[in-house]
């Protein structure tokens, strides 16, 4: 099974709030993770214009932080802009130093 979630039809072509970020992820995007039977949790930001590192964060490295490397077999992110890119990769790393803090 695989579980799509369209960022622009949730929130908007601007990506900006942490905590709705937050909220979200907890209730929408983390109990997919951990489903056995998902094996794909895509995370599409295709018409997303803008996003800051605060939003990101939130959705992205808590994610990582909660599930360490499991999260990178089953997480895709596409439809991303190059400065979008940028703060995903930065979120994937900061949550797998925090991961591996906590281990």
């Amino acid at each position: 099974m695989t579980h799509e979630v369209q960022l622009r039809e949730e929130f908007g072509p601007r990506l900006s709030d942490g905590s709705l970020a937050y909220g979200f992820r907890v209730s929408k995007i983390d109990p997919y993770l951990s489903l056995p039977n998902c094996d794909q949790v895509v995370l599409d930001f295709t018409g997303v214009r803008i996003a800051n590192s605060s939003f990101v964060n939130a959705l992205v490295s808590g994610l990582f932080e909660q599930h360490g490397s499991d999260a990178l077999a089953k997480l895709v992110f596409s439809g991303c802009l190059p400065t979008v890119r940028v703060l995903v990769e930065a979120a994937i790393e900061l949550g797998m130093s925090k991961h591996a803090e906590r281990v």
